[in-house]
């Protein structure tokens, strides 16, 4: 029964209700756009400070910003351990808004890992309390 009606409809009429559709959709995703709430990001911070398990806190933004990796190929020239590079999200976002779709959010974390053929397990990896 739905190819009878545009069967029975002209093409003007056709092309009318098309764009019709078209401007609404463009219209909803403009709407979601601009008022969802923005994107969570996870940064990647070094932990300079030792030992690890100190209670520090890590903040992605704020005045006591941590220390960020943009490119772990640009950290491969420091003597960085496993146990020094420490995924940050801050959640709420700094304008403090909970978005009531919470529960139905979707956090994926892209890993960024660094491979190397020649690459030789350090004493300290295989001494990292952590490491199985």
């Amino acid at each position: 029964m739905a190819g009878a009606v545009t069967e029975n409809m002209s093409t003007k009429k056709l092309c009318i209700v098309g764009r019709i559709l078209l401007i609404s959709q463009v219209i909803a995703f403009l709407v979601g756009g601009l008022m969802g709430n923005c994107a969570l990001y996870v940064i990647k911070c070094i932990n300079v400070q030792k030992p690890h398990h100190q209670t520090k806190w890590l903040m992605p933004w704020g005045p006591s910003q941590c220390e960020k990796i943009q490119d772990l190929d640009e950290e491969m020239s420091r003597p960085i351990d496993i146990g020094d590079i420490v995924f940050a999200v801050h959640f709420p976002l700094p304008n403090r808004e909970m978005s009531s779709w919470l529960q139905f959010m979707i956090v994926t974390m892209q890993l960024d890992i660094v491979f190397k053929m020649d690459n030789a397990i350090s004493k300290s990896l295989t001494n990292y309390p952590h490491a199985a």
